[in-house]
Formats: structure tokens, C-alpha cells, sequence
């Protein structure tokens, strides 16, 4: 290596790390959506056993809040498609041409672009799984309210 190279090894294991960080914030969003999604099944259930002489209005207020929340855990859960720091040589065999460094700072900007993907992604699924949560503490208390 050149004096004035830098060696960007570990730069690079540092973006893949905070790859596997932004993966596993993935899986969290999706633990979370599903207990939602679960908690509303069970409250559709419960509202559904329950004998209700009640006017449309108000099953409509009922039902709508966790029906939506249903919505929004289905979108929230969606497979997407998430980009990782792999590299296929089928795809990019240029990337075997390349000397070390050159390839390094590759790499890394792959990751970068990986993260910054990836990190939109888990944005927008979290949005829609806490307005799902919301939605389900509003029917709750709607919940509470009616009966």
C-alpha cells in the first residue's frame, strides 16, 4: 500500500455493521407490527362475541379504527426489497478488475446507498406501524366508551 493510501478496511466493516443495525431495525418494526396486528384480531374477536344491540353508528365506531389499524400492519409488514452490500460478479464483473482500493471505495459507496435505501424503507414502514398503534389506542378507548 501507498503512503498516502488510507486503508479503508475498516470503514468498510464499520458500513456493514450499521448495515446489519438497519436490518435489524427491519425486524423490530416487524415484531412490533405483528403484535399489533395480533391484539387487533383478538379485540375484532372479543367485539365480535360480544352481544351487541347497538346502533349502526356505533359498531361502525367499533369496528372501523381496528380495521384500518389491520390495514396499515399489512402494509407495515409487506415484504420489501431491501438493498444489501453484496455484490454480484455475474452482474458486475468489474468488479474483479478493480485494485483494492478502487474497489474498497466501491464498496463503501455501495453501502452507503445500501444504508440510505434501506433506512427510507424502515421510515416509511414505521410510520404506518405507529399510526396502527395509534389506531388500535383509539379503538380501544372507543372500545371502552361504547360498552
Amino acid at each position: 500500500m501507498a503512503s498516502n493510501e488510507q486503508d479503508l478496511e475498516p470503514l468498510l466493516n464499520a458500513q456493514q455493521n450499521q448495515l446489519s443495525l438497519v436490518f435489524s431495525d427491519s425486524n423490530t418494526i416487524d415484531a412490533k407490527a405483528l403484535a399489533i396486528l395480533a391484539a387487533n384480531i383478538a379485540i375484532l374477536i372479543f367485539i365480535r362475541q360480544v352481544d351487541l344491540d347497538r346502533e349502526t353508528w356505533q359498531l361502525f365506531l367499533l369496528y372501523a379504527p381496528f380495521g384500518l389499524s389491520l390495514i396499515l400492519d399489512v402494509i407495515s409488514i409487506w415484504p420489501r426489497r431491501y438493498l444489501g452490500a453484496v455484490t454480484n460478479i455475474d452482474q458486475s464483473p468489474q468488479y474483479l478488475a478493480m485494485d483494492r482500493q478502487t474497489l474498497l471505495l466501491q464498496l463503501l459507496a455501495d453501502t452507503d446507498e445500501a444504508i440510505a435505501q434501506n433506512e427510507k424503507l424502515n421510515k416509511k414502514r414505521l410510520r404506518f406501524c405507529l399510526l396502527s398503534i395509534a389506531l388500535t389506542g383509539l379503538g380501544f378507548l372507543l372500545l371502552l366508551l361504547i360498552l
